[in-house]
């Protein structure tokens, strides 16, 4: 494992995007993201069950505008490769809140980090906020039906924060 994480390594495609994924409960959304880095490689089959248990003791739930997210993972010896999976939940799922973990708050999208390296979490927690912070962009995000377009809103974040990072060096 490198010492330095390059953000050149990290990968989204089209394969780890779940649009209008169906869950009744947080641990449903979780195993299903969870299933679609196992079956490509991206982790171990022991992630599920520490991503639910994370969740469990730290939930990820976020009050973001417009739409609640959440940003589940676990710990790095559970990962076998970087990568980043979204779910945009056909109808909103109930999760923890993030710091107040007895607040249950409405979810609607879910990304789920793959995570190798300790820096690769600053830098994919900075590259969503640059959605976060956009309703328009959380709405979007949610409405598209084309993994593709999903892809893309991602990788435009991802690029946004490795310039300011580029240029702050």
């Amino acid at each position: 494992m490198a010492k330095n994480f390059d953000p050149d390594s990290f990968q989204m495609n089209e394969d780890l995007v779940s649009v209008h994924l169906k869950a009744q409960t947080d641990a449903e959304v979780i195993t299903q993201l969870s299933n679609i880095f196992i079956d490509l490689g991206y982790v171990r089959p022991s992630f599920t069950a520490a991503a639910i248990g994370r969740e469990e003791t730290a939930p990820t739930g976020l009050p973001t505008p417009g739409l609640g997210t959440a940003v589940s993972h676990a710990e790095i010896e559970h990962t076998l490769k970087p990568g980043i999976a979204v779910g945009t939940l056909e109808k909103p799922v109930k999760f923890g809140q993030l710091g107040d973990p007895d607040n249950q708050i409405d979810i609607s999208i879910v990304f789920m980090l793959s995570i190798t390296q300790p820096k690769m979490q600053v830098y994919l927690l900075q590259s969503l906020i640059e959605i976060y912070k956009h309703e328009s962009l959380l709405r979007k995000l949610h409405a598209a039906t084309d993994p593709k377009i999903i892809v893309e809103m991602v990788n435009a974040a991802l690029m946004k924060v490795k310039s300011k990072n580029n240029s702050a060096v």
